[in-house]
């Protein structure tokens, strides 16, 4: 029985990431979330190589961390929920939310590309059915505008 949990390599997990999606990301509005999307950078770190780290060379659809990077990278997950939006267990709640709708639904995301969800003070308000309704719409548009850039 394959383990529920989000792996690490589909988190973004340090803060230069996040503030790149940011910064570099395209700004994409639901009714509770504010949500960035960038596409992943090439950056790889040089100092151990595939076989180093005791990965695989197998040609999956996308990179996990058995794939050795030789097809497309996954798209990623970060959430952002600040204090003005409520107390550490309401934020927590919202993140756990977030991130189950992710695990359940990223199948249906074009891979390649970075996403920071941050929750907007209303966030307290959604049900998890809203928030897998905004986040198939997302993944939609996101599917469609990828289509577009890569027929170019």
């Amino acid at each position: 029985m394959k383990p529920l949990g989000l792996p690490r390599w589909l988190r973004l997990r340090r803060r230069r990431e996040f503030l790149r999606v940011q910064r570099r990301g395209q700004k994409h509005h639901t009714r509770h979330f504010l949500v960035f999307v960038a596409p992943r950078s090439a950056e790889r770190s040089p100092r151990r190589s595939a076989s180093a780290r005791g990965v695989s060379q197998g040609s999956p659809r996308e990179v996990t961390p058995q794939s050795g990077g030789q097809a497309l990278r996954p798209t990623r997950l970060g959430v952002t929920v600040t204090r003005k939006v409520g107390a550490a267990h309401e934020r927590n709640r919202i993140k756990r939310l977030v991130r189950e709708v992710f695990r359940q639904e990223r199948s249906r995301l074009p891979p390649g590309y970075d996403m920071v969800w941050v929750a907007k003070r209303n966030a307290l308000s959604f049900t998890l059915e809203d928030l897998r309704s905004d986040f198939l719409q997302l993944a939609r548009r996101l599917t469609r505008q990828h289509a577009d850039r890569s027929s170019r």
